[in-house]
């Protein structure tokens, strides 16, 4: 079992965003998490790694709980851009992370060419696109190489070319014994890296295996003239 989330319930006042939250991976495998922004994604993976209290509800990460220092040395959790430094270069933050987690320099850079930030990695963040934010804080999630990578919207703001090198990343993770939870509002971001789907609402998961689905359908409307393809 790499993890287990068991009846989780989070309650914000008298709103409750979730409402008995129960799933397992248990492969090395990539599970998406979808639903509409503010649908309680967020908050989830947050108490998933211990950085929000859930009111109720059990968790097992690679056979320990996540409230275990020790867990995090084989997990990442990455998040927004707000947990970046301005005034900190992108080298600084992954050598932070390094010197925490006992990781050679040659690693460092070996990350971030993989990445493809090696190019800006001596410029201060707060010069960083958001692309570019997005792309240092894959490579602090991938440096300590993870049992299990959490990934809050990887692909937002990443052009074309750069989510299909996330995605071809993620995929090569996966093949090599990665399991990857990763959060989006777009199910279009993710189809190509997963057909394992968890989708939120209203506070409950609804499990859907997208290689179920055998036929799709696409429309497409080029100068009020419609064309209908057919897949199957």
């Amino acid at each position: 079992m790499i993890l287990s989330v068991n009846n989780i319930h989070k309650s914000y006042g008298k709103e409750e965003v979730l409402k008995g939250i129960s799933f397992d991976i248990n492969n090395s495998e990539i599970v998406a998490l979808v639903g509409p922004n503010g649908s309680g994604k967020s908050t989830l993976l947050n108490i998933i790694n211990n950085l929000l209290p859930a009111n109720n509800g059990k968790f097992n990460i690679l056979g320990g709980s996540n409230k275990d220092p020790e867990v995090f040395r084989k997990i990442s959790f990455m998040q927004d851009n707000t947990v970046l430094y301005d005034y900190l270069t992108g080298y600084d933050h992954l050598q932070f992370i390094g010197d925490l987690q006992g990781i050679t320099k040659k690693h460092i850079f070996e990350t971030a060419e993989r990445i493809g930030i090696d190019g800006y990695l001596n410029k201060k963040v707060g010069h960083y696109s958001l692309g570019m934010k997005q792309h240092l804080l894959l490579a602090m999630a991938l440096i300590n190489q993870p049992k299990l990578m959490i990934l809050d919207e990887p692909l937002n703001g990443l052009d074309p070319t750069s989510a299909i090198k996330v995605r071809e990343i993620l995929l090569e993770l996966a093949e090599q014994g990665t399991a990857i939870l990763l959060s989006s509002h777009n199910l279009a971001e993710i189809d190509k890296v997963t057909s394992n789907i968890l989708f939120l609402k209203n506070g409950v998961l609804i499990h859907e295996d997208l290689s179920a689905h055998k036929q799709v359908w696409y429309e497409i409307k080029v100068m009020d003239v419609e064309i209908g393809i057919y897949f199957k």
